[in-house]
């Protein structure tokens, strides 16, 4: 009996490795030229220029109740991120917005961060506590939010200079990941 399950344990593990080795050989048999094929696009896709899509233009009010539209940077490079206070994820990453932006503010870069729902005080209470003094814009009624198709925070927008959103990240971002969609170094 104890002979039998032994064969048996052993048959089945030739079985096993070679229905492996056939189905390797079958499968890298059958796509060798779908690989070269896929050398032949990837190598045309780098060629082509990812498509632009055109920003929507916006007037929000800033943290000093002044006016602000995105069309007024046209010719600089902008980083927008929809946030809100209560969000965890956004107060993590709005440290490091806010070293980029000390690092950026002298450059022809500007950074938004438009805090979605809520009221100037709230805003204003969480900037104060935290030392935090970038560009913050109000979205109360979260209408550009919407316009944007924001679903979730934080969301961030990246737009070249001539108003081209280039970029979109949903979720949290390093500081490293958001010089790499600038272009920083």
């Amino acid at each position: 009996m104890v002979i039998l399950r032994k064969k048996i344990w052993v048959i089945s593990f030739i079985l096993i490795i070679l229905t492996s080795v056939f189905v390797i050989k079958y499968y890298n048999k059958g796509n060798n030229t779908s690989i070269e094929n896929k050398k032949e696009n990837v190598t045309s896709n780098e060629k082509e220029k990812p498509k632009k899509i055109q920003s929507i233009d916006f007037k929000l009010v800033d943290m000093d109740g002044k006016q602000v539209t995105l069309s007024q940077f046209k010719g600089k490079k902008v980083f927008i991120n929809f946030w809100a206070t209560w969000c965890d994820y956004c107060k993590i990453e709005m440290k490091d917005i806010q070293k980029l932006y000390d690092e950026t503010k002298d450059k022809n870069i500007v950074i938004l961060a438009i805090d979605v729902g809520e009221s100037q005080s709230k805003v204003k209470n969480f900037l104060d506590s935290n030392n935090y003094y970038l560009n913050v814009l109000l979205d109360k009624d979260q209408e550009i939010a919407k316009a944007y198709g924001i679903q979730g925070f934080p969301t961030s927008l990246f737009v070249d200079e001539e108003g081209y959103v280039y970029s979109g990240i949903q979720g949290g971002m390093s500081i490293e990941m958001m010089r790499k969609e600038l272009f920083l170094k």
